[in-house]
């Protein structure tokens, strides 16, 4: 029998019951001869002996003198954890790909297992030092051999590796990471002095003060508490008249009426969103080289007005997180979701779309990790976390969340506001807008009506009408033959003031006479020909020929370009071979989008015709292909804002018109020719487009005989009939008086979902178009799985981390409370609550704060009044030699805080006590006075505000990424 099973066997039983299995004796035998069961005891001692002093190791010195100094017992979370973490996970930690030799630290199963490149050997076996091969690595003096190896900079002390080697002979017991574990409430601790407690904080602390030997600092004295309390709670000093009330109110709760005072001030809720604005990466700008202008101001006095309502926090994360989400979402809530838009945005011209997209998506999960995990996620976008329990799948999980959100990676260079978007509409504007929708209703049942009425003298017509007179002179605009070039230029048959101009046009055999011929790169402008609103109807003809191997090109558009100005304007492409008609305010969300279900024809003549109704609405664009309506498929159908630049804000001089074979940063009709161009400020019945495609140069009605019954009716209705086409005239009036209110209002950056899911794809390295497999929305299990309830969707997310069971979200949030009243969190990396934060000084308190927190029903206003009205809290924070000494950072706050004024609330005090100080709250943000040439880097020039704009709290003053304001 080995020694293992035989302690094995020794553990299950007595001595005797092993000297009797091992010689056959039966018990009653070994019970009736004493000395044979002494003699029989003694022979199992010595065997035992034996075998441990066989494996007996010879501790080096420096270790063996450090026995008294250890912990009676060593916890792995408190004493093992930080220094594997810190010195031994980032080769043998979670992440697979990075293990090397095939060994892992980070769980009991990869530590006990066998190694891969050291057969029968372990690297930890409990109880075992001279079997665990942990232990020869840290002690030996062999460079080849020892770990952490010298090549990686870390090394372990003398101490740590005596905690190491004790924790392995006492079992090496493994704990989950004491973040990952739910909070417990524990009962208030007893305490000796118990006349200073205020409340249950004071007795953890307390308590811990008594066990390290150290005293409470005495309270404060009351102009102190007051600055200290004015300053912490609005961000602001207290005024004169206020200290003298204070000082004069000798009542028993004097501070609690300043502290609800305080709570109640407006300033309140300026000061709580400083943080808060922080965390969620908030500014002026979009970043990024160019770094334009965003207004996200109306989302930041959400955020202050939501503070000073005392919004629960449950309430304030799942409306930031997913309120877009919820159940008929007020404007309040679609506000509130513009937290997951702040993030940077690039306008430059060269970058790749779909790189900076995935990097917006990034932003959002690495901002949910840090604000609300506490975990630095971020660290498993390329892969597997090198310390924390977080694999590359549960990051792209997580980021599965973000990724549904209908958005460019390059943003318009013209300002626009990046989709999606909402309208912030003033109540006046509202009124407007429900007055002018009401009588559009009531213009629109009238057509309908109309319709009906028209029936009847429909009838009459017809019979009366044996062919058809289609006038195709009757609201032209323009039309471009390409026959010739006058003095370089295509001059319009309609118009000679219209003209086409195109660096080195060439012209090629066309469908009738010539052709342009389109080199891709080059745009023919036609001037101002085809400028439309997106309330006026019209209709564009073409001829084209596309040649082979040509799949994606623009054939003409109204716009400036392509991406680099999120296709404002109307587009007629060739998209995968088919053809695409897009109208946009800003693509991709604010738009409207078809594709034809056919592939066009290639090296033929093909006549395309595209008319738009005015309506704003998919069913409204319409295509002909050789005249014949073409079946269309519809990506997007929500234009909700105007195609065309108002006065001013386009980035060239003019409002842009038609333009032929090329945009700019786009792809072009590359060697493909146009021939007899056609635009019309109406729109084209089907019988007329019918006809289109034969009336090249015909000036005359063209005589239709027995034309199509099915579309005869709307071609009546909008050429003969006069009381339908006073109708619509009407319903035309009404829709562009509604575009032009619309167009005035300013939008905002807010969260929609598309309706079908984009998918998700691991990405390899992190890199956006390395695609491995795909993933669902879903969360690391090891800090809490996603329970089967919750809807897969940001709102699910959002129900998850405000779960009772999860570990992190109300711990993070109490961390961060204390950390500004403090200085320091009682966990003292806020943002790191992984292996690599360290331990919290006070856990039991955080957990007791945590769960407290939660059953308030999240009360953020209850929460900062528990703080501020501790006995801790108001602690002189004067220092004494001895407590200097054994506690120079405050670690155990036997003092009160002592920390100084951040940048932003000096200036404020400045202003305050000079009575300069604007009380103005919220609005647009502001420039105050900054040295001379602050902005030049960016070739811009900062314009400083007047009168009130220079003195208003720091809050407000305007944030320009890559030149923040000095202090």
């Amino acid at each position: 029998m080995d020694k293992s099973s035989f302690l094995r066997f020794l553990k299950k039983g007595s001595s005797r019951h092993a000297i009797s299995w091992k010689y056959g004796m039966s018990r009653t035998t070994l019970f009736q001869k004493p000395i044979l069961l002494l003699l029989t005891s003694l022979i199992c001692f010595c065997i035992i002996s034996l075998l441990q002093g066989c494996n007996r190791v010879e501790k080096p010195a420096a270790i063996a003198k450090l026995a008294d100094k250890l912990p009676e017992t060593v916890d792995y979370n408190l004493h093992v954890k930080p220094i594997l973490s810190d010195k031994c996970f980032f080769c043998h930690g979670p992440d697979k790909n990075s293990q090397k030799a095939g060994l892992e630290l980070a769980t009991r199963e990869g530590a006990l297992a066998a190694l891969k490149k050291a057969k029968g050997k372990h690297a930890i076996v409990p109880g075992d030092l001279a079997n665990s091969e942990v232990y020869h690595r840290i002690i030996t003096a062999d460079e080849h051999e020892m770990m952490p190896p010298k090549a990686s900079n870390r090394i372990l002390s003398d101490y740590e590796k005596a905690v190491l080697i004790k924790w392995i002979e006492q079992g090496a017991e493994y704990k989950p990471h004491w973040a990952l574990i739910k909070p417990q409430k524990s009962n208030l601790p007893t305490v000796t002095n118990t006349h200073w407690l205020r409340n249950g904080i004071d007795n953890f602390v307390l308590h811990k003060l008594e066990e390290k030997g150290l005293n409470p600092s005495p309270e404060t004295d009351k102009e102190t508490l007051l600055r200290r309390v004015s300053l912490d709670l609005t961000g602001l000093p207290p005024t004169l008249e206020e200290l003298d009330a204070f000082l004069a109110d000798t009542s028993p709760n004097a501070y609690e009426k300043v502290v609800n005072r305080l709570l109640q001030s407006p300033h309140y809720g300026e000061k709580m969103a400083v943080d808060w604005l922080d965390l969620a990466r908030y500014a002026d700008t979009h970043g990024y080289t160019v770094d334009r202008y965003r207004p996200m101001w109306p989302w930041r006095d959400w955020v202050i007005k939501s503070f000073n309502q005392n919004q629960p926090f449950s309430q304030f994360l799942t409306w930031q997180l997913a309120g877009d989400l919820l159940p008929q979402p007020t404007r309040e809530q679609r506000l509130a979701t513009g937290f997951n838009r702040n993030h940077s945005q690039n306008t430059e011209g060269g970058i790749i779309n779909e790189e900076f997209r995935v990097e917006y998506v990034a932003d959002r999960t690495n901002t949910l990790g840090t604000a609300m995990l506490g975990m630095t996620v971020e660290c498993a976008r390329c892969h597997d976390h090198k310390f924390d329990p977080i694999s590359q799948k549960d990051y792209y999980s997580l980021f599965a969340f973000f990724n549904n959100v209908d958005e460019a990676g390059q943003i318009s260079w013209d300002d626009a506001m990046p989709v999606p978007t909402m309208l912030l509409s003033e109540k006046k504007q509202d009124s407007l807008l429900a007055f002018i929708d009401t009588k559009i209703k009531t213009a629109e049942t009238a057509l309908t009506q109309t319709k009906q009425v028209e029936q009847t003298a429909f009838t009459q017509w017809k019979t009366s009408t044996d062919q058809l007179a289609v006038d195709l002179q009757k609201g032209l605009q323009a039309r471009f033959t390409f026959d010739k070039l006058v003095n370089g230029q295509f001059v319009s048959e309609v118009s000679p003031t219209d003209k086409g101009t195109v660096f080195e046009p060439t012209l090629a055999t066309g469908k009738f006479g010539q052709a342009f011929h389109s080199n891709g790169d080059d745009i023919l402008n036609l001037g101002k020909v085809g400028v439309f609103n997106r309330a006026q109807p019209f209709s564009i003809g073409v001829w084209v020929n596309i040649p082979n191997g040509l799949n994606k090109g623009v054939i003409l558009h109204k716009g400036q370009g392509d991406i680099l100005y999120n296709f404002r304007g109307y587009f007629l492409n060739i998209r995968d071979g088919k053809a695409e008609l897009l109208m946009a305010h800003t693509w991709p969300y604010n738009s409207i989008i078809k594709v034809s279900q056919q592939i066009l024809p290639k090296q033929k003549w093909v006549q395309l015709t595209m008319t738009y109704d005015g309506s704003s609405k998919a069913s409204g664009l319409k295509l002909y292909i050789d005249g014949k309506e073409a079946a269309m498929v519809t990506e997007k159908d929500n234009l909700y804002k105007d195609i065309i630049w108002p006065k001013g804000k386009h980035m060239g001089k003019d409002q842009p018109g038609l333009q032929v074979g090329a945009d700019m940063r786009g792809t072009g009709f590359k060697n493909g020719l146009v021939d007899e161009l056609v635009v019309y400020s109406r729109e084209l019945t089907a019988p007329e487009v019918a006809v289109l495609p034969a009336s090249a140069g015909v000036s005359t009605p063209i005589q239709i005989r027995q034309p199509d019954p099915k579309t005869l009716f709307p071609y009546y209705l909008a050429n003969v009939s006069p009381s339908y086409q006073h109708q619509r005239d009407e319903l035309l009036k009404l829709r562009a008086e509604r575009n032009r209110v619309v167009e005035e209002i300013p939008e905002i950056m807010v969260m929609e979902d598309m309706k079908t899911p984009r998918p998700t794809y691991l990405l390899k390295r992190g890199v956006y178009d390395a695609h491995g497999e795909r993933v669902r929305p879903d969360v690391p299990a090891s800090i809490l799985p996603f329970s089967p309830e919750f809807p897969r969707n940001r709102l699910g997310l959002a129900k998850w981390l405000l779960h009772p069971d999860n570990p992190l979200t109300a711990r993070v949030v109490v961390n961060r409370y204390w950390q500004t009243y403090f200085g320091t969190g009682l966990q003292k990396s806020s943002n790191n609550f992984g292996n690599q934060g360290g331990l919290p000084t006070h856990p039991e308190l955080l957990d007791w704060l945590a769960i407290t927190f939660r059953e308030s029903g999240w009360n953020v206003k209850a929460m900062q009044k528990l703080i501020v009205m501790s006995a801790t809290y108001r602690q002189s924070s004067r220092g004494t030699g001895e407590g200097l000494k054994k506690d120079p950072e405050n670690t155990w706050l036997a003092r009160g805080p002592m920390s100084r004024l951040t940048a932003e609330m000096i200036r404020d005090n400045a202003l305050a006590a000079s009575g300069l100080l604007s009380t103005k709250m919220g609005g647009p943000s502001v420039k105050p006075y900054q040295p001379e040439g602050l902005w030049a880097v960016n070739s811009a020039v900062y314009e400083q505000d007047k009168g009130e704009g220079l003195y208003r709290r720091s809050l407000y003053t305007f944030w320009r990424r890559t030149n923040p304001p000095r202090r």
